[in-house]
C-alpha cells in the first residue's frame, strides 16, 4: 500500500510539473522556443542621415533596453544584413524604424516602429505587438528620453518572451 501511495505522488508531482511548464508557456507558436533576439535597425532622416542618432545607434540603445527588459531569457544581439542568425529557427528577428522629420518651427518629431519576423516558427507574428512610439525633439535627442520610448515600445514584446521557458 505504501509503495501505491508512492508512485501516486510521484504521478501528481510530475502532472503538476507540466502543468505549470505548459500554463507558462506562449499560447502562440511564433514565441515557443526562442534561442535568441535579434535586432535589425533602420533610420530615415528627412534631409539625410540624423547627426544624433544612426541605425547603429538605434540598434545598440534597443540592445541595451531589450537586454534589461528580459533579465533571464534568450540573449539578445544587434545582427548585420545577411547575417546567417536571421534565418535561424530559434531567432526572433525585430527590426526596429525609425523616422526622423522636422516639427514646427525649431522642433524634430523621431517615431519609430518594431517589426517581428521568425523563420521556421510555423505561424506569423501577432498583430499590433508593439505599438509605434513617437518623441517630439526641441534639440538634440537626450539618451534618457530614446531608451524610455524604447522600453515602451520593447516591453509587450518582452512581456511575451518571458513567457516561455
Amino acid at each position: 500500500m505504501r509503495r501505491w501511495s508512492h508512485l501516486a505522488l510521484l504521478l501528481a508531482a510530475r502532472l503538476f510539473t507540466h502543468v505549470t511548464e505548459a500554463a507558462a508557456m506562449s499560447p502562440l507558436p511564433f514565441f515557443q522556443q526562442v534561442e535568441r533576439v535579434g535586432l535589425l535597425c533602420a533610420v530615415d532622416a528627412e534631409g539625410g542621415p540624423a547627426a544624433d542618432i544612426g541605425d547603429d545607434t538605434l540598434c545598440g540603445r534597443a540592445a541595451v533596453v531589450l537586454s534589461g527588459l528580459l533579465t533571464s531569457g534568450p540573449a539578445v544581439a544587434v545582427l548585420a544584413p545577411n547575417d546567417v542568425r536571421i534565418a535561424a529557427p530559434g531567432t526572433l528577428l525585430v527590426l526596429v524604424h525609425a523616422t526622423l522629420r522636422p516639427e514646427g518651427k525649431d522642433g524634430r518629431l523621431l517615431a519609430f516602429a518594431a517589426t517581428l519576423q521568425r523563420s521556421g516558427s510555423g505561424s506569423g507574428p501577432p498583430f499590433f505587438m508593439t505599438p509605434p512610439q513617437a518623441l517630439t525633439l526641441s534639440g538634440s535627442l537626450e539618451e534618457s528620453l530614446l531608451d524610455s520610448a524604447l522600453r515602451r515600445l520593447l516591453a509587450p514584446l518582452a512581456a511575451a518572451l518571458r513567457t516561455n521557458p
